[in-house]
């Protein structure tokens, strides 16, 4: 059984998917969610919504745990593979006393998470999980009072594509929010020569709550830069993009790295726990030195500045361990490892 709160656009997300396809072909599958569901992702096997949420009274926060409870008794799985923070806390305490092994996963950085109460929370149910799946040795380092974590990373869907002709075009990926970093972003591009910067297009893909206060930023920054919301289809861009820039304060992985990576592109990020788990820093990719807005620049401008880095950093990237058949095996592995116990 494969639980997550709702099914959007994410990493986890992608996750489901291929674990529900590919596990599919050697388990008897069933994906349960609580909220909503986009269809943005094929789903193989039973998909069940099971809306915990339908009443909002004050009651409905413990009646959930009841709901969910009854669910995976009528059920009878053998596993459970839960996915995001609050999920997992729902499913530990929900089946307590009962027989399924119950995988965690987490799918940002363990330090997001501010509030130190349901800090204490989490960190007190992952305690009764049967193993908890981690993206990065920063988290696995934090979680080192789990008694079964493992790295298993994000699959990478897109294959390698070799010889594509770039244009001059500086890209970032990514949800318009605060943690992901895009005022750090714009006030290190200010601190760039415009001559430099001369010749290049700037774009930004994706939508959020910061829109409108990015763009205004950027327009009184003297920034030309076009911001394009939410795109379905980021595989053109990638084509295109001889940069890409990913400014996180908080990436547990970082799939735009991986996908950008695919299509030949120039890696640069601030030094995130996925970043520094991803890429190799000036052998593969260009990690800024810290979240300043002075480190990200001095990276884009060498990025810039030297054909023969960008030439050797892309000529030195390699993604065999993140494609999805390196993936699903590390997940029949655990899968087995718990059902032997």
């Amino acid at each position: 059984m494969l639980v997550i709160s709702a099914l959007r656009n994410g990493g986890a997300e992608r996750v489901v998917e291929l674990l529900s396809c590919e596990l599919g072909k050697n388990h008897q599958i069933e994906t349960i969610y609580f909220e909503e569901n986009l269809n943005l992702y094929k789903i193989s096997g039973k998909l069940t919504h099971l809306n915990i949420y339908e009443n909002r009274s004050y009651l409905s926060k413990f009646s959930k745990f009841l709901k969910i409870r009854a669910y995976v008794k009528k059920s009878n799985p053998d596993i459970i593979i839960s996915f995001m923070d609050q999920t997992n806390i729902n499913l530990i305490i929900s089946t307590i006393f009962l027989k399924p092994k119950i995988i965690v996963t987490e799918h940002v950085s363990y330090n997001l998470l501010k509030s130190r109460i349901w800090r204490k929370i989490r960190d007190i149910s992952y305690r009764f999980c049967d193993a908890l799946v981690v993206l990065s040795k920063v988290d696995k380092e934090y979680y080192n009072f789990v008694k079964n974590c493992k790295i298993i990373y994000n699959p990478l869907y897109l294959k390698a594509q070799n010889s594509i002709k770039k244009e001059k075009l500086i890209l970032s990926v990514g949800r318009l929010e605060p943690v992901k970093g895009y005022d750090l972003y714009l006030e290190a591009l200010a601190l760039i020569d415009k001559n430099l910067l001369n010749g290049y297009k700037i774009i930004i893909a994706g939508d959020g709550s910061e829109r409108k206060k990015l763009e205004l930023k950027a327009k009184n920054l003297g920034l030309d830069i076009e911001f394009l919301g939410h795109i379905s289809k980021i595989e053109e861009l990638y084509q295109r993009a001889e940069i890409l820039v990913l400014p996180s304060l908080s990436e547990a992985f970082g799939n735009v790295l991986n996908e950008a990576g695919a299509y030949g592109v120039v890696r640069i990020s601030t030094p995130t726990a996925g970043a520094l788990e991803i890429l190799r820093d000036n052998i593969d990719a260009l990690i800024a030195k810290d979240f300043s807005p002075k480190a990200l620049s001095n990276s884009i401008i060498r990025a810039i500045k030297d054909e023969n880095l960008r030439e050797n950093l892309v000529k030195n990237i390699n993604l065999d361990r993140f494609f999805s058949q390196s993936i699903v095996l590390k997940w029949e592995e655990l899968i087995k490892e718990l059902k032997g116990k």
